[in-house]
Order: structure tokens, then sequence, then C-alpha cells
């Protein structure tokens, strides 16, 4: 799960153009449809959310236990490469 949330926060973070809200029920609907009960879904997920972000130092994510998540624009995981024409 860790790998699928680093590659959600890659591809999403870098063209915010401001703060979204991300709820429970929303991350549960897209990383944990098998489980039956959010708590144990958000029990599970923090840990795999921590390893991601550890991997992504530069995404700006809050975390609220109750809530969700709220995401900000960061930059990108791995810079911009630059073709040069020759």
């Amino acid at each position: 799960m860790a790998i699928d949330i680093y590659v959600w926060l890659a591809y999403r973070l870098h063209v915010l153009s401001g703060p979204v809200e991300v709820s429970w029920p929303a991350l549960k609907s897209q990383f944990g449809e098998s489980y039956k009960e959010l708590r144990f879904f958000r029990r599970d997920v923090l840990p795999s959310l921590d390893l991601a972000l550890a991997a992504y130092p530069e995404a700006r994510v809050h975390i609220d236990e109750k809530r969700g998540l709220t995401l900000y624009p960061s930059a990108p995981p791995v810079p911009e490469r630059k073709i040069l024409a020759g």
C-alpha cells in the first residue's frame, strides 16, 4: 500500500494550486475497498502513509486523525529533466 500511496501523492501534489482535503472515507474507497470498517483501514494505512512520506520528503501533507488528509502543493518527488537539443 505504501507504493500506491507514494505514486498517488507524486501524481497529485505537484499539480495542485491550493490545499485539498481528502476524507478518510474517500481514501478508503480508493485504497481500502476490502476493509469493512473505516477505523481498521485508518489504523492500517497510517504506517504505509508514513513510509510514502519518508520516500517523498518534499510532500506537504497534514494528517488529521478524525477528518483525513489535507494535501498541499509540493515539489515533485523527482526533478523535471530538461532535454538538450544537440
